[in-house]
C-alpha cells in the first residue's frame, strides 16, 4: 500500500526572501534543475494581525516570501541551497535574527 505524503513531512530547506521576485526566481530555478513542483513550495507570511508568524516553531516577519524545499538526500540539499542562495534565500534563523536585532537597535536608539 502506497500513501501520498506531504513534501512538508520530508526534511526541509527553508529559506526566506524580501522580495517576490527573487523568491520566484529561486522557484523556477529549483524546477528547472529538475525538483518536483510539489517538493517546492513558495508562499507569503503575511498576516497583518500579528507582527510574526510562526514557521515550522520559528518566527518570520510579515511581508516575507518562504520557499520550501523537501529534500531527499544530502546532495539535494546541496543543490537546493546553491540555487536559493543565488537568488538572496536567506536562512530562516539568519533571518529573523537580523529583523529582532534591527527592532531592539530601533527601540534602543529611541529610548536613548
Amino acid at each position: 500500500m502506497h500513501t501520498a505524503t506531504s513534501p512538508l513531512a520530508a526534511p526541509a530547506l527553508i529559506r526566506i526572501f524580501d522580495h517576490f521576485a527573487d523568491a520566484q526566481q529561486a522557484r523556477s530555478a529549483l524546477l528547472d534543475d529538475g525538483f518536483p513542483a510539489q517538493a517546492v513550495q513558495l508562499d507569503t507570511v503575511d498576516d497583518e494581525a500579528v507582527p510574526t508568524v510562526p514557521i515550522q516553531g520559528k518566527a518570520a516577519w510579515r511581508g516575507m516570501f518562504r520557499l520550501v524545499v523537501a529534500i531527499g538526500n544530502a546532495h539535494e540539499r546541496e543543490r537546493a541551497h546553491a540555487i536559493v542562495q543565488t537568488h538572496h534565500g536567506c536562512d530562516i534563523d539568519q533571518r529573523t535574527a537580523s529583523h529582532a536585532g534591527g527592532r531592539r537597535a530601533g527601540v534602543a536608539t529611541l529610548a536613548g
